[in-house]
Formats: structure tokens, C-alpha cells, sequence
């Protein structure tokens, strides 16, 4: 039996009236057409029945028909949470005969689109509650199934859609760079660097998509980036020099230094392996600025012992050097030496990383231009994995995009993009 029946008595009308204009904004209804004949609390739930006032306007002609067709039956649909409760709301989908077209159709509401069962509200806090929590605790905390939620990750955020909303005449950095999305399976994420903002993540590390990728940036966009901060990676290299072809490639400083630590590692564990010695690996791989006296004294020693392992600690610290340098000149004068070095070593290993450094060398010293990194293409990792920490990981590489993408972007940017209901 419902809970609150609206009265007919003349001197509580005008209360009656401000009850229930309190109870539909308090539930975001106000403004829509509707008006509330009944509403009760059941199992918890609170169902609200509800009225549509606005006029039935036919979709083929866009003409206004009041001529009844069939009474609907009453439709339980899902309105999202309130006062710690779940809300439905009754309506009913009545059909109405268009004289002009003369055909019958059903009346759609503000609320709801056709074959939906939720409103836009309740899609809106389903949203908000999966961006800080997986799936499956959607589910149990507020009975959301991860199919239904599934789908409306996938109609809500379009990777596509939130690419260049930016319109100001500034220039643009691209910072490119992979990251595991399970287990040896790659990504690209790509981000603007000089809004420090996310752009997108690519399905898969293939060139062929990256290709794809660059090749459908506008042209107007493509005429402002002037950068593109990447990693060591061939194929990378070629498709961005490929497509925007007046950019700057830089390699990002970062990767060379991580670079040259593993080779650096690598050294030691040779050395470690021929000698049957433990040699420390935190000491060498710290730079040479953040070592006590002690360890310092302790670095020489084992160089002095070794003397491939000191020629690879000294190149590793070169490196680094090289970075602090304040113009492009220096640099490049500085970059060729060190390459002339490394060539001219008696190490195969030495001669390799020297001839790696040859090939790069123009990208090396474009970083001197702006300085430009990848710094914050590393920050949008780290938030990644904390995603998929949250998540309890991924199998579905689509879902995994548009759940990131949903966690970086703000809540207000994600609704704000077109989307169909179906």
C-alpha cells in the first residue's frame, strides 16, 4: 500500500503542492515535465510514481498529438541512489496516433531513452562510484552487474572523442611511450606534454596502429605539435617521422639513463659471474653525487679490480654529466666525444652501446632545444598501475582503456561527450 496518497482537501492542497516540488528537486527531477502522484519506501527502495506532462510529439513528423493511442503498462526504471537507498521511478509508455503521419507511436520521455531502464542520473553515479573501484565491488556495494556497468563504460567514454579539446593556438609536445597492460601485452599511452594532460591509449604497441593513430590527427593540430618525446624504439621513430614530419623527435633522457644503468648492470653481472664475487649493484647504479665518502672509496676499489666495469660506471656518469650541459653545442661536441670513446673501445659491448648512441645522436641533442621529456607520460603510468591495482587487473584490453580513461579524466569532461543510447 503506497506510503503517501496525495490528498484532495482543499486547504492542504497548497502544502501538497510544495511537497511534492521538494521531493522532485531533491531527486533531480524538477523542470523535466513531471509531476508525483504517489511514492512509497519497499525493501528498502524508494519508488516514486510519476506522471509525464510534456506533450507527445510525434519522431517522424515532429508534430504534437493528444489523441490517446493505447495506455502503457507501468515501467520500473532505475534512478541511481538516494538517502542511502535505491530509487526507481514508474512511468508509464503510453502510444499516441499522429494524425499527420497517421501512425501510432510511443511517447518518449526526457528521462530515459527507448529499451532503457535507467535514467541519465543513475548512469551518471554509476560512473562516478566505477572510477574509484573495480567491477566486482560495484556489484556488491550497490548491485550493478559488471555487464550492466560494462556497458555503459563502453557507450560513455569513446577514446576517440577526448582527443584535441583543446582550441588554443599554442604549440604541442607529444609525449609517446608503452606500458604493460597484462603481462608481456603492450600499450601506447600517448599524452600532450605541454598541457600535461592525457590524450589516449592505443589497443596494442603495433606500428601499424601508431601509423593509424597520427594519421587521423587533424591537420589543423597537426600543424601545431613541434615535438614528440619518445623512447629508443625503431618502429616508434619511423611512424612518427613518417606521419607528422615537422616535428621534432626527442628522445627522452630518462630511457637513455635507464638505458645505460641495465648496460652498466649488465657489466657487473659479468664480471660478477667470471670472478665468482658478489659485487654490490646498488652502489654503481646510484649517482655519483648521492654516494658517501665510504661508498665512493668503495666504487673506486672495485673499478680499480675491474676495468671493464669502470669504463661502463664512467660512461654511465658521462651520461648523466652531458644532461646538466646548458646549450646544444656543448652537447653535441660533448655527445661526440663520447661516442668516439665508446667506438674506439676494446669491449664488444662498449662498441655496441657507442654505435646505438651514433644512431641516435640527432635525437639525443634535441632535447637541448625545449628540454622536453617524458616525465609526465611516467606520472600517468604510475596512476596506472594504481588503477589496475584498484581493479584487480584487466583481460579485456577496450574495457582496460575506457576505465583508465574514465580515472584520468575528470567526471564532468567524460558526460559531456556525445554518446547514443541503445
Amino acid at each position: 500500500m503506497w506510503k503517501c496518497q496525495l490528498p484532495h482537501h482543499d486547504y492542504l492542497l497548497e502544502e501538497t503542492c510544495h511537497m511534492r516540488k521538494g521531493i522532485l528537486t531533491v531527486f533531480g527531477l524538477q523542470g523535466l515535465g513531471f509531476s508525483l502522484r504517489e511514492w512509497q519506501i519497499v525493501d528498502g527502495s524508494i519508488i516514486l510514481k510519476l506522471r509525464d506532462e510534456n506533450p507527445a510529439v510525434c519522431p517522424r513528423c515532429r508534430q504534437q498529438s493528444q489523441n490517446l493511442y493505447q495506455r502503457g503498462p507501468w515501467r520500473k526504471i532505475y534512478h541511481g541512489f538516494g538517502f542511502g537507498r535505491r530509487v526507481y521511478l514508474l512511468l508509464r509508455k503510453d502510444r499516441y496516433f499522429c494524425r499527420a503521419c497517421g501512425r501510432a507511436f510511443s511517447k518518449l520521455t526526457p528521462l530515459v531513452s527507448p529499451w532503457q531502464r535507467r535514467t541519465e542520473e543513475a548512469e551518471r553515479q554509476i560512473m562516478g562510484s566505477l572510477r574509484g573501484r573495480s567491477f566486482r565491488s560495484l556489484a556488491q556495494k550497490e548491485g550493478i552487474s559488471y555487464g550492466v556497468s560494462r556497458r555503459i563504460l563502453m557507450r560513455r567514454v569513446d577514446p576517440e572523442k577526448l582527443l584535441w579539446r583543446e582550441k588554443s593556438p599554442r604549440e604541442l609536445a607529444l609525449g609517446i611511450d608503452d606500458h604493460s597492460f597484462r603481462g608481456p601485452k603492450l600499450v601506447h599511452t600517448v599524452t600532450d606534454l605541454s598541457a600535461h594532460s592525457p590524450l589516449t591509449i592505443l589497443p596494442d604497441s603495433r606500428q601499424k596502429t601508431l601509423h593509424r593513430f597520427l594519421h587521423s590527427i587533424p591537420e589543423q593540430q597537426k600543424q601545431r605539435i613541434r615535438e614528440v618525446c619518445i623512447d629508443m624504439d625503431r618502429l616508434l621513430l619511423r611512424a612518427v617521422e613518417k606521419t607528422l614530419p615537422l616535428a621534432n623527435v626527442v628522445v627522452d633522457h630518462f630511457h637513455l639513463i635507464h638505458d645505460a644503468n641495465h648496460r652498466l648492470d649488465e657489466a657487473r653481472k659479468i664480471e660478477q659471474e667470471g670472478s665468482k664475487v658478489e659485487i654490490p649493484r646498488k652502489l654503481f647504479l646510484m649517482g655519483k653525487e648521492k654516494l658517501k665518502p665510504a661508498q665512493k672509496r668503495k666504487v673506486e676499489a672495485w673499478c680499480q679490480k675491474y676495468p671493464s666495469l669502470k669504463e661502463f660506471y664512467w660512461m654511465k656518469e658521462a651520461l648523466r654529466s652531458f644532461y646538466k650541459l646548458k646549450d646544444k653545442k656543448t652537447a653535441a661536441r660533448r655527445l661526440k666525444d663520447l661516442i668516439q670513446m665508446a667506438l674506439h673501445s676494446d669491449d664488444g659491448a662498449m662498441m655496441h652501446w657507442g654505435r646505438m648512441l651514433q644512431r641516435w645522436e640527432r635525437y639525443i641533442l634535441n632535447y637541448f632545444d625545449r628540454r622536453t621529456t617524458n616525465a609526465y607520460t611516467e606520472g600517468i603510468h604510475t596512476k596506472i598501475k594504481m588503477i589496475k591495482r584498484v581493479s584487480f587487473g584487466f583481460r579485456n584490453v577496450q574495457v582496460y582503456i575506457r576505465k583508465v580513461l574514465l580515472c584520468l579524466f575528470p567526471l564532468a569532461t567524460i558526460l559531456s561527450l556525445p554518446h547514443f543510447l541503445s
